[in-house]
């Protein structure tokens, strides 16, 4: 009896261990987000690209991987030279965390964006999926893969019915 005592203590702490620690992990993480969002908004390319790992990959909608932090950054100096950021909003839908040290996040954006060029304006809402890994050296969550596309259809394609 006394040892089944003990192993429910046991479990009871390293639950709550785990719980602790998710927790930490999903505030680091919202943190990161939010880093992004205000990044993205301000559109600052070299904070957009500190956020990702050494390695991470960016795969914007039409348009080529950018692998590493200076290939995600010349992408996002290049969108801004097209693009005038008037916000953005990062709704997460869902956030896992696996062994400690790697997540996934999927949920939506918006962003509202001005055209350089004409003005234009354009009001464009979409998804995404993030694949996230702690660095073991800092503890710091770092983006490894972005993908995200427009629920928009293609400024010229014909709208659906």
């Amino acid at each position: 009896m006394r040892l089944v005592a003990v192993v429910g203590a046991l479990a009871l702490m390293t639950s709550a261990v785990f719980a602790q620690q998710k927790g930490a992990d999903d505030a680091a993480i919202a943190k990161l987000r939010t880093a992004y969002q205000t990044a993205s908004s301000a559109q600052n390319a070299t904070e957009i690209a500190k956020l990702f790992a050494a390695d991470g990959v960016e795969m914007p909608p039409n348009a080529p991987a950018a692998r590493g932090r200076a290939a995600i950054e010349a992408f996002h100096k290049g969108f801004a030279q097209q693009w005038m950021m008037h916000g953005m909003t990062i709704s997460p839908k869902s956030l896992h965390v696996f062994n400690g040290d790697t997540a996934y996040e999927v949920g939506s954006y918006k962003q509202s964006l001005m055209a350089q060029k004409t003005g234009a304006m354009v009001d464009d809402t979409g998804k995404y999926i993030v694949l996230l890994k702690k660095d073991a050296a800092s503890g710091a969550w770092l983006i490894t893969h972005s993908i995200y596309n427009s629920d928009n259809p293609l400024p010229g394609a014909p709208a659906k019915k």
